[in-house]
């Protein structure tokens, strides 16, 4: 069983004034009117009400207004990046802000405000505003009658503009089914490997390749080793089967998975980078490997996906000097022409990246986040962590898609994809603002994020990832999406093996 949460979207109320910490909440007898009141855009305090008949919120007018004699109202002012506890005068309930602290290890959820409540032995998580995550949450104010609860919080939104929002809800509401997780059998490559070859064909699960450091880690002499077994999971198998070899180690490939087999494009070992690609087929107890179109330069860590019976590839390294600097390179490969070569597409309008994240999702492909690699005029690498994202229609234009609210480095590609509603999911992903900061025996974040479309934002998945990784292949197989292997903290290697289906 993952953790999964009420998300409570919220209600805007209006303009709030910067710095602000005049916030009160009331709740009438029987929950039939709902009171808040707080300092508009220019200090004058304002209100605004509910009912519990239409949940709509009044315009706003003057004054704190006539709060109900028995609705109980208590504030808080939150310090900035620091834990706070706004607790109902029976302990029952709590809020508090989830918003990313850099130099600390996130924790799901990443919600800008977060509802507790008391059980035996603590605190529970159990809802969260769904408003896009990591909001800046600068006072809040919670009111409890009965089962009802009601938040209110002044939150920035933006460069200088702050706003007051709502939050209702009941301890009495059962979450929302989260996504359906199960284990498979674990991977046979101990410790685990990192940006493995991995896809289905024919109903096989085939991986291969990937890399990792089987004695020590990296920062006390750890050599990496990269590998060219290749193994296969055919269903209801209780172990994986050798079922042969790459031509050579091979990691850090773009995968795809195609009705025609997997094609793992680029990717590199201790030699250099790849500039080939290659076919793995399921061929009856064995797995047939096959030279597939060459890229036009050579290529690590690229991402890749299938729209419309074309593969689509973005990013990547490529080598400069001794080093590597990340590409911008997009390009399509026309899968029904088995002698179709690459070809080059207009890049997207931003920087250059590798690691990155791409998906495919309703006739169109989406770029997501990645690190930015180049050579400073000291001759010394730069990296920037980036947090924007991309959405491109074949034959069209790019477009920009709002900002994640974190980057989402080396998360798991191609993102899995939900429809009715239309949902891009990130799973994971490095946060700039923790490297170098973290200790090295920390997990990488947990949180899910996905992109609504019908929405165009970002929020925050319901459920914990239970297994999380970065550098991990995902594997469409029907409905479920497979996670194999995969980096748990630097250095550090799982042989896990799960598959994830979305709520529905």
């Amino acid at each position: 069983m993952t953790k999964i949460l009420i998300p409570i979207p919220s209600a805007l109320l209006g303009r709030a004034a910067l710095g602000a910490n005049r916030l009160s909440v009331a709740i009438a007898p029987g929950g039939s009117r709902w009171s808040v009141s707080w300092p508009n855009a220019v200090g004058e305090q304002v209100q605004s009400t509910a009912t519990s008949a239409t949940g709509e919120w009044t315009l706003l007018r003057p004054g704190p207004g006539e709060l109900p004699a028995d609705g109980m109202v208590n504030a808080a002012v939150l310090p900035n990046g620091e834990p706070w506890r706004c607790e109902h005068r029976d302990g029952a309930v709590a809020l508090r802000p989830g918003r990313r602290v850099p130099g600390v290890r996130p924790a799901f959820p990443g919600a800008g405000l977060i509802v507790s409540r008391k059980v035996e032995g603590g605190w529970e998580d159990f809802a969260f505003a769904d408003d896009p995550p990591d909001a800046e949450i600068v006072a809040a104010a919670l009111c409890v009658q009965g089962d009802d609860f009601l938040a209110a919080y002044l939150v920035v939104e933006g460069a200088g503009v702050a706003v007051c929002r709502a939050l209702r809800g009941s301890l009495a509401e059962v979450g929302r089914a989260g996504g359906v997780w199960r284990q498979l059998p674990t991977y046979p490559l101990s410790p685990g490997i990192a940006a493995a070859i991995a896809g289905m064909h024919k109903g096989v699960l085939i991986a291969g390749g990937g890399a990792n450091f089987p004695d020590l880690p990296p920062w006390e002499g750890g050599v990496k080793r990269t590998y060219d077994e290749v193994f296969a999971l055919l269903r209801g198998d209780p172990n994986w089967r050798s079922v042969g070899k790459l031509p050579a180690p091979r990691a850090y490939a773009a995968v795809v998975t195609t009705s025609d087999g997997v094609l793992a494009i680029g990717g590199e070992n201790a030699a250099g980078f790849f500039r080939d690609a290659l076919w793995l087929r399921w061929e009856g107890a064995r797995v047939a490997i096959e030279p597939a179109s060459v890229l036009p330069e050579p290529l690590a860590s690229p991402v890749a996906a299938v729209l419309d019976g074309k593969v689509y590839l973005a990013g990547g390294y490529t080598p400069a000097g001794n080093g590597r600097v990340s590409t911008r390179g997009f390009y399509s490969l026309d899968l029904a022409d088995g002698a179709a070569r690459w070809q080059t597409l207009p890049s997207w309008p931003g920087p250059t990246r590798a690691l990155a994240v791409l998906a495919a999702l309703g006739g169109a492909i989406y770029l997501i986040s990645g690190l930015e690699m180049k050579i400073g005029t000291d001759g010394q690498p730069q990296t920037t962590y980036l947090t924007d994202a991309y959405r491109y229609r074949p034959g069209g234009a790019w477009e920009r898609l709002p900002d994640l609210p974190w980057s989402v480095i080396a998360a798991p590609s191609p993102a899995p994809v939900a429809t009715a509603p239309d949902r891009v999911f990130v799973f994971g992903g490095v946060d700039g603002r923790q490297v170098g900061k973290m200790p090295r025996d920390r997990r990488v974040p947990e949180d899910i994020l996905y992109f609504d479309v019908s929405r165009h934002e970002w929020l925050l998945g319901p459920e914990v990832w239970p297994e999380p990784v970065v550098s991990a292949p995902v594997v469409p197989a029907g409905d479920e999406w497979i996670f194999v292997s995969g980096e748990t903290m630097a250095g550090r290697r799982t042989t896990a093996t799960i598959g994830w289906r979305p709520a529905r």
